[in-house]
């Protein structure tokens, strides 16, 4: 059974956590929890096209996600979408982002189309990145314009839609369950269970004029997270739990410090959903959210330190939150009981950690906040994290198992 995620990403995509370049109001939003099953279409993400022969080449040496089926260059590139991240040259993230492939019904011969998906407050710093990389590549380069295509995330009960099975597969061809003629790309949003998928869908209509069977899902406009621009490290940010980097593949721009990172086998600060707290401490037994709590919202980029004594070194930092949750770049071995080494953790259950900070109006405010790790991420940090990966024939057979079920349930409408 997949784990219940109890951080709604929902309800946090409200805030916009980990971004910089938006004001932060000291009041926060309380939003409700979100329903079980439903779309929300994300306002403020934006799309850049990448057509041309050297297309796909040319985002094999930038991203951190592999193009090659396999990781072979005799194999055919990736027809499936995937959530990937653009590095600078220091292997910090410029931007995360989803690639999907564009396909064209009426002309298999032609060139290949890509789609990136970002902030749309980043579309022109990617597209400068981009163009400086380009050089003599045949390619083109192009933001879309409002309305030309409109970018959702779908999420149904916490499972993966079986439409977004081909995004699982191996080194077998990419199994589309879109018509051919069809306009439609999407993928499964791996950086947490129940993120759901993502889908993009050609011109401004609702989702549900494409999906009329969905028509019993609500709708929604929502803001989607995002990470500081150049602040942020790839595996400190999960995105190697989230799929979104391949170890096997050749240089891209970043790629030394990410490497280095990953065989050294020990990534001692990530990012962990995070409870703030003035009074009673929070339950041991998993993350709540609780619209009734009304908390001054710590400024991000607030450091964490210890509850008492004397000022030590910081034990992480607040990237953002609503109400009285959020998210923080927690250091492992000081606000979680995982150790990392032989040398065992400095964390006690009655340890505490606090936000210190001043208001505009020069008032001092101090919250508490509380680390917490979820099951998918302990298991990932305890098995060897990305340096034991799933083996890819078991994703390959979930794929295979999803289209199969979607088969019978067509051939049995036909027969209805």
């Amino acid at each position: 059974m997949r784990p219940r995620l109890l951080l709604c990403g929902r309800c946090l995509a409200r805030r916009r956590p980990f971004t910089t370049s938006a004001p932060f109001a000291n009041a926060l939003q309380h939003a409700p929890p979100p329903p079980d099953a439903g779309y929300a279409r994300l306002t403020n993400r934006g799309l850049i096209s990448i057509t041309g022969a050297d297309s796909s080449t040319f985002l094999q040496g930038l991203i951190t996600q592999n193009m090659l089926v396999a990781n072979d260059p005799a194999k055919p590139t990736r027809q499936t979408g995937a959530y990937t991240a653009f590095l600078n040259s220091q292997g910090r993230i410029l931007n995360d982002a989803f690639i999907y492939p564009l396909p064209n019904p009426e002309d298999k011969s032609a060139d290949p189309e890509w789609l990136i998906e970002i902030d749309k407050n980043e579309v022109p710093v990617l597209l400068k990145h981009l163009k400086k990389h380009k050089l003599r590549a045949k390619l083109k380069l192009r933001a879309l314009e409002d309305g030309e295509r409109t970018i959702w995330s779908s999420w149904k009960n916490q499972s993966q839609p079986r439409w977004a099975a081909y995004n699982l597969e191996s080194e077998s061809a990419a199994i589309s369950p879109f018509s051919p003629s069809s306009s439609i790309v999407g993928c499964i949003d791996t950086r947490a269970p129940g993120f759901g998928s993502r889908l993009i869908t050609p011109g401004a209509e609702d989702l549900r004029s494409h999906f009329p069977e969905e028509s019993q899902l609500a709708g929604s406009e929502r803001d989607s997270p995002r990470f500081s621009r150049e602040a942020s490290l790839p595996l400190e940010s999960n995105m190697d739990m989230a799929l979104a980097i391949d170890f096997r593949k050749g240089c891209y721009v970043g790629q030394e410090l990410t490497i280095r990172t990953h065989h050294t086998g020990v990534v001692r600060k990530r990012i962990l959903p995070v409870q703030l707290y003035t009074e009673d401490v929070p339950s041991t037994d998993g993350l709540r959210y609780d619209s009734s709590v009304k908390l001054a919202a710590p400024p991000p980029g607030t450091n964490i330190t210890k509850a008492g004594g004397r000022r030590g070194r910081s034990a992480g930092k607040f990237l953002n939150g609503v109400g009285n949750i959020g998210l923080a770049l927690c250091r492992l071995e000081m606000m979680t009981d995982i150790a990392l080494t032989g040398e065992g953790t400095q964390y006690t259950p009655d340890s505490e950690f606090k936000l210190s900070w001043t208001t505009e109006a020069g008032q001092p405010t101090e919250v508490k906040v509380k680390a917490f790790v979820p099951s998918w991420t302990r298991d990932f940090i305890l098995n060897g994290g990305a340096r034991k990966p799933t083996p890819r024939p078991v994703i390959s057979e979930r794929a295979r198992e999803f289209v199969e079920q979607l088969d019978e349930e067509e051939a049995q409408k036909r027969t209805d």
